[in-house]
């Protein structure tokens, strides 16, 4: 399956595909997947670090001390 990434503004629910692409897509059925362009509010001033902050994982408690056990195998860890 090709694929074909362009931005557009929707205006009423519908979406102008550029000309260049019209002919091609004419009459097929396509997928459509829709990101918003446009930064949120609360991201713009974030660091990379305060999103990794937010980050849930799983694992045990004592993860961050004994990482290294954990990584090798030790029975005990």
């Amino acid at each position: 399956m090709d694929s074909i990434e362009f931005q557009a503004v929707a205006h009423d629910g519908v979406l102008d595909i550029p000309a260049e692409h019209r002919q091609r897509l004419d009459g097929k059925k396509v997928r459509v997947l829709l990101v918003d362009a446009e930064p949120q509010k609360g991201d713009i001033n974030e660091t990379l670090f305060a999103r990794l902050r937010r980050v849930k994982t799983q694992g045990p408690a004592d993860l961050s001390t004994h990482h290294d056990a954990y990584v090798v195998g030790e029975p005990d860890a």
